[in-house]
């Protein structure tokens, strides 16, 4: 095939150009140029739309992964928050065992003083009715007092070094208390703005009945790996549950006549505050001195007498009683239903109750409660799974 023909093949012809037309040459056909044009137009068409393609399936991968990593990131704010306040309920612990070893050293300092007084006087009455000579019934108390001088002084000193210990435990135990509770509330209230910007982007993706399963109440959190989907507990729930308990109990308990009487002014009121200050003064008193002190103020008088479903220690029911005035009860009615509802996770209602202790407004015992709970019912699955394995260990040895 000689040059013209292919030219003629792929849509030249022949024509005159030039100036006059006066030369012979080709010249692409028309329709063949509109033809090339539409061609070139669909696909540069045909590849915007590839490229258009191609970033939303980006954006759209992106969004998924970025509902994936939240899930998780939400799911760990809930297990933080979990292990924090087991770490705080450690802490608190530490500080009232302090409390108490102080409580019986100076215990034991004072029963020493009574027992030598009493044994004195028991030795000299022995004397008189046994008519002994007084000389040595004295004599003979002395060597009772020194013996008995020598053990005291042996006992406070591994007293001593125990209490010296758990108090240095106690004072490491409240700095680390402040510093756990600092750190919570920082955590949660980052998780607090995360979920604000989620539910601007239109959604939150740890929230969504994705196999009917969400993270509040008596749901489940659903927390996916690739293609598998694998199905988390709520680490806050028995933590709530036993704190809503706390609180609904103490509702009930108190409710009107307390609400309307204790407050600063009310002589009821004044004297827990002096309790209170004895508790956290340099020599606090005992759980069992507290609670004789708490016996002693007539709290029947202001509507406020003891004896409700929860129990408390001593301490913990003179804060609660304490913080009548500064509790936001109808606030707590609202946030309870709002977790039983769904309308929030346990993980922003975890975050307000953490900002609102921190605050002040919500008793340390209530918290404590919670996690009582949640330790309670860890027990409980901790001996189901060895009751299991134990079955399971007996059906193989049987099969065997």
């Amino acid at each position: 095939m000689t040059t013209p023909d292919i030219l003629e093949t792929v849509g030249f012809e022949k024509s005159k150009i030039g100036s006059g037309d006066k030369e012979l040459g080709y010249v692409i056909k028309r329709s063949r140029l509109r033809g090339l044009a539409v061609g070139s137009v669909a696909l540069v068409g045909v590849l915007a739309v590839v490229v258009v393609l191609t970033l939303f399936e980006v954006r759209f991968e992106r969004r998924s992964f970025h509902r994936k990593l939240r899930r998780e990131e939400h799911h760990a704010a809930s297990r933080f928050a979990e292990v924090e306040m087991e770490l705080w309920s450690q802490y608190r612990d530490d500080i009232v065992e302090s409390h108490e070893a102080q409580a019986l050293l100076r215990s034991l300092n004072t029963s020493y003083a009574s027992l030598q007084t009493r044994l004195q006087s028991t030795i000299d009455s022995a004397a008189r009715e046994l008519n002994l000579n007084r000389d040595r019934a004295t004599h003979l108390a002395d060597l009772i007092l020194h013996e008995v001088a020598g053990m005291q002084q042996e006992n406070a000193k591994h007293a001593k070094h125990l209490v010296d210990h758990l108090v240095a435990a106690g004072k490491r135990g409240a700095s680390l208390e402040k510093h756990v509770n600092r750190e919570l509330v920082k955590e949660m209230e980052e998780e607090e703005k995360h979920i604000k910007e989620d539910e601007q982007e239109g959604g939150i993706p740890y929230d969504e009945l994705e196999g009917g399963h969400r993270l509040h109440g008596d749901h489940w959190l659903e927390s996916m790996h690739g293609e598998n989907e694998t199905h988390a507990p709520d680490h806050l729930k028995d933590f709530l549950e036993g704190f809503w308990f706390t609180f609904n109990d103490y509702e009930t308990e108190f409710k009107d006549k307390p609400r309307s009487l204790l407050k600063d002014g009310h002589p009821v009121y004044q004297e827990l505050k002096d309790l209170q200050v004895k508790i956290y003064g340099p020599e606090a008193p005992s759980e069992e001195e507290i609670g004789q002190l708490l016996d002693k103020i007539d709290l029947s008088s202001v509507g406020a007498g003891l004896g409700s479903g929860r129990v408390l220690p001593p301490a913990d029911i003179v804060e609660e009683l304490l913080l009548i005035p500064k509790i936001p009860f109808e606030d707590l009615t609202a946030l309870e239903k709002d977790w039983r509802g769904g309308a929030k996770d346990s993980v922003a209602v975890f975050g307000q109750l953490a900002e609102w202790h921190s605050q002040g407004l919500l008793p340390s015992g209530w918290l404590a409660q919670g996690v009582e709970k949640e330790e309670l019912e860890e027990e409980k699955e901790e001996k189901r799974e060895e009751e299991e394995g134990a079955k399971e260990a007996e059906k193989g040895t049987a099969a065997s």
